[in-house]
This record gives structure tokens, sequence and C-alpha cells, in this order.
């Protein structure tokens, strides 16, 4: 059977562009999704000064900050998908992630005092949390959240929560590569690295209920004095992480936990990671850096090459 797009609603958010795709008719059951997302975004930035964690980051070392449900409930996840991963997911490695970012966009590698800095901030276990007051402080001054990898598999499993609550059961969610599936199997597509936005290397078939994430480097990067930079870093060293892939895709239930799994097994890399991801009952494809294609077993006969 053919899907026939109803109606859709398009919008930016969370640095990204959102898809909201109906195949039934219900304005008000997109209007709900755009208005949540935009609100979460509003909360969760981290370039805002007027969003929760602009607050959090600029009272750091001083006082805690009384937060949202939402900003309490998504940091401490994202505390417990740190201790799942040994720290390579840490949400307060933006100081850190904004000095290879200044370095693509300028093309200028940082300075290694700098970088040993701003390697002493990053320690998941610096965020305090009060769980009576709902408060959220970091330990030192200079610290700071980022929780862009994780908050748009936050805010697709929201909107999908509202689209049931207004009885949508046939859609698709994409939140810029964070995509949630309803309603009938269907192909989605996984991004070949390096090459024009919407070609694919692959594509997974997914049932009802099926959320897939990808993470890659080839998103942000540049070649600063013969080296090859990008936006994705490992915190033990501090650096772009080099684990020889070039992307991966997790499918699961919740894509939260796939937001925050994929950028932990991009830096862990393939064979390291597929413990954890079998004990959390994730399948997963990677791409190599010599470009080749290597999926978990269950997920062999849902991928077209």
């Amino acid at each position: 059977m053919i899907d026939t797009v109803r109606t859709q609603k398009i919008f930016f958010a969370m640095g990204t562009v959102n898809t909201v795709t109906l195949f039934e008719e219900s304005d008000e059951a997109l209007s709900a999704a755009k208005e949540r997302v935009k609100g979460l975004d509003r909360k969760l930035s981290a370039y805002s000064h007027d969003s929760e964690i602009y607050a959090i980051n600029s009272r750091a070392g001083i006082s805690p900050v009384a937060v949202s449900m939402d900003t309490f409930r998504l940091i401490k996840h994202s505390v417990m998908y740190s201790r799942l991963t040994d720290g390579l997911f840490d949400i307060t490695s933006r100081p850190l992630s904004q000095l290879w970012k200044n370095a693509v966009k300028c093309g200028q590698l940082p300075d290694d005092s700098i970088l040993d800095e701003a390697r002493k901030l990053v320690d998941y276990r610096d965020i305090i949390l009060d769980y009576q007051k709902r408060t959220v402080m970091l330990k030192n001054k200079g610290q700071q959240i980022d929780l862009g990898a994780i908050a748009k598999g936050y805010a697709a499993d929201e909107v999908r929560n509202i689209l049931h609550a207004y009885g949508i059961e046939n859609a698709v969610i994409n939140f810029g590569g964070t995509v949630i599936n309803m309603g009938q199997q269907r192909n989605i597509g996984i991004q070949k690295p390096f090459a024009p936005n919407g070609q694919s290397a692959a594509s997974i078939k997914i049932g009802n209920e099926k959320a897939v994430v990808s993470s890659g480097l080839y998103e942000q990067f540049c070649i600063i004095d013969d080296s090859f930079i990008h936006h994705i870093t490992d915190i033990r060293t501090g650096k772009p992480s080099d684990s020889g892939l070039l992307g991966v895709s997790l499918v699961g239930d919740n894509a939260e936990e796939l937001d925050a799994l994929a950028t932990a097994a991009f830096i862990m890399g393939a064979a390291k990671s597929m413990e954890l991801l079998k004990h959390r009952n994730i399948e997963a494809l990677f791409i190599t850096d010599d470009k080749k294609v290597y999926v978990t077993e269950n997920l062999r006969e849902k991928i077209r090459m």
C-alpha cells in the first residue's frame, strides 16, 4: 500500500529542520506537536540567553538553578547514559566541543594549553541534581551543559506521545535525522557520507513505533594542517573521535536513548559498542572510514544497499 501524505508540518527548531508527516488528517495534532517542540527548544537551547540551560551554565560554580520538569528529566537521563557509556556520552563536554566547532569554522587548531583547560571542565559527575527542589547546578565555574546530542530524540518521543493522544496511528517524525515511524513498515534512508544531502548509502525497513538515529563525522568537518577535523569529540583525548567510523545508525524503540547512544557508539567504534547495544536491545549499522558497511545480525534482512 502506498501512503498518501494528508497533512505535514515543517519548521525549524533545535538547530535543525523538523518534519512531522501525517497520513491522516489532523491539523490540530500538527500544531500541538510544533508548539511542544518550540517550547522544548526555548528551555533546552545552550545558545538562547533565555533558556534554562543557559541559566545553568551562567551560574556554574555559583548557585543551583530551578528548572522545569522537562529540563530536569532530560539532564537526569543524560547522567544515566553517561554512566552507561563510561562517560563517552557527556553533556558537560560543551567547552571541548565548542573549541572544535570553532576550529571547523575558522580553520585553526586550538592551542594545546586551551584544550587541556577545556578537558578539565568535562565531567558529568559534576552535575548536582536536587530532586526535592528540582534544581540543577554545575560544580565548577566554566563548566557548561549542551543537550544537543539528546534533545532531538527527547523531542521526537514527545511528539509521538502527542500524536497518540490525538489518535494518530500513521505518521513519520523526522527531526534532522532522528526518525520515528508510526504505522506500516517504511524504508528509512541512511545518508551516504560526504554525498549530497538526501543521497542514501542504504535504507532500513522499520516497523511500527521504531526509531532510527544517525550520527556521523561528515555533518561538520574541515581539513586543518593536513588533519581531518570534525565535531564529534572523544573526551578521553579532547580531540575529534578517531574510531574508524564515518557514521553509525541505531534502530530501537526510544529515540532519546538512540540519540545519546549513537554518539557513544560512534566514539567507541563498531566492535566495542556491540556489547552495549545488544544489552539495550538496539540494532546498528556502521559505515567505516574505508566505506564498508557492517550491520548487526537482526538487521541484515531489513537492509537494502
